[in-house]
């Protein structure tokens, strides 16, 4: 063999290797699943590709959109943000620095229901070019409930509330046996101006009651859930709060002083008391018998009885 033949061969060997290095497809990785972010606050969307050795910062453009809108773009070595949503203006940035390891993710501020959907990721190198879309869900978690109610001689009613959460929620009442009265209660189920929901539950019972009702709210997307317990006494028994549970961690016991007997003794005397003397002195003390109501070893404010 000549050693041209010799060096013919070297070169389509050559070629064939520089060939096949760049043949390789050119693909870029995203969630598989749906990302899931928390209203009010940052979220990362993931976007990575493959750099090689080939890598050049300003032959690279990396493009995020939703839909037909423009959520960021970068080429010619830097954000270009002329043709950008308004609905993501000052909320979005990419990873400069990132970017020669092929890092496209795009970090999201401030996120609101107004942001779910399906984002397109769209890198282009002098490797090839490749676009992927995956969706973002918003949640947002439902906080402490909030208790009042209403007691009289006949019956007592318990108002629940818990208010800014998203999406709609899961709501049960359990007796004392962890039976499902949630057919015994009404629930309302309200949405404010950015999409959140308020949940207003109300549980009546009547007659004579010493028994513990457990209320129980859901949020499936974000796995929490919070488990209250609402304990009754009909005697004049001292109220009592252990401490509370969200997500299933904690347990949180509100429990509420009924004194029926002592309500309809008081309020007797007072009415005789008045017919006596009501031509000499006006009566100084209320008809309402206050419950003692103890939140966090304190007592609360907010409940009253008729």
């Amino acid at each position: 063999m000549s050693w041209k033949s010799w060096v013919t061969q070297i070169c389509f060997v050559s070629l064939l290797i520089i060939k096949a290095s760049y043949s390789v497809e050119f693909e870029i990785s995203v969630p598989r699943e749906p990302q899931l972010a928390i209203v009010g606050q940052y979220v990362v969307l993931d976007c990575s590709f493959p750099v090689g050795k080939a890598w050049d910062l300003d032959n690279s453009v990396i493009t995020w959109q939703r839909g037909l809108e423009v959520i960021h773009s970068f080429y010619h070595g830097q954000d270009q943000l002329d043709r950008q949503s308004s609905h993501y203006t000052n909320r979005t940035s990419l990873y400069h620095s990132e970017m020669k390891r092929g890092n496209a993710s795009l970090r999201l501020d401030r996120t609101n229901l107004g942001d779910k959907g399906d984002y397109t990721c769209s890198v282009s190198t002098l490797l090839g070019s490749k676009t992927k879309t995956f969706a973002l869900k918003l949640a947002a978690y439902y906080p402490e409930p909030h208790l009042k109610f209403t007691a009289s001689p006949r019956d007592v009613e318990l108002l629940l509330t818990s208010q800014g959460g998203y999406p709609r929620p899961s709501v049960h009442w359990l007796d004392d046996n962890g039976d499902d009265v949630t057919n015994n209660t009404v629930t309302n189920i309200s949405e404010d101006t950015q999409g959140l929901y308020t949940v207003f539950s109300t549980l009546n019972l009547q007659g004579q009651f010493n028994e513990t009702i457990t209320f129980v709210l859901k949020n499936k997307a974000l796995g929490q859930e919070i488990r209250r317990e609402i304990t009754l006494h009909s005697a004049n028994e001292r109220s009592s709060v252990e401490k509370g549970r969200i997500s299933g961690d904690n347990k949180k016991r509100w429990t509420i002083l009924v004194p029926i007997v002592t309500f309809v003794l008081l309020l007797f005397v007072l009415l005789i008391n008045h017919h006596l003397s009501r031509k000499h002195h006006q009566a100084h003390k209320s008809s309402q018998t206050p419950f003692n109501v103890l939140y966090n070893g304190e007592e609360d404010k907010t409940f009253r009885n008729i």
